[in-house]
């Protein structure tokens, strides 16, 4: 699964809402997360990703265990929606 943003807030801006992104997908899908450079890595039962933050992009690429895949509309929404509140 892919999520593209763009925003506008800059590269450090950028960086502390993913850390907020991250808060909430530990909150909700008990991911773990751990900044490598300008990449956040995610990991989490079923769940395998990055979100990549640069000045103008946010890019979550996630793969989904075959268990989590049978609900990947769901979880696509809720992310989506947390990442478009965190760029609002």
């Amino acid at each position: 699964m892919r999520i593209r943003r763009h925003h506008n807030l800059g590269l450090e801006e950028a960086r502390n809402r993913a850390d907020r992104i991250a808060v909430d997908l530990q909150e909700q899908f008990s991911l773990r997360s751990n900044w490598q450079g300008d990449v956040l890595q995610v990991k989490g039962n079923g769940v395998n990703g990055q979100l990549s933050v640069d000045d103008t992009h946010f890019e979550l690429d996630v793969s989904l265990g075959f268990a989590l895949k049978l609900m990947e509309g769901p979880i696509r929404s809720a992310i989506e929606k947390m990442i478009d509140e965190e760029l609002a």
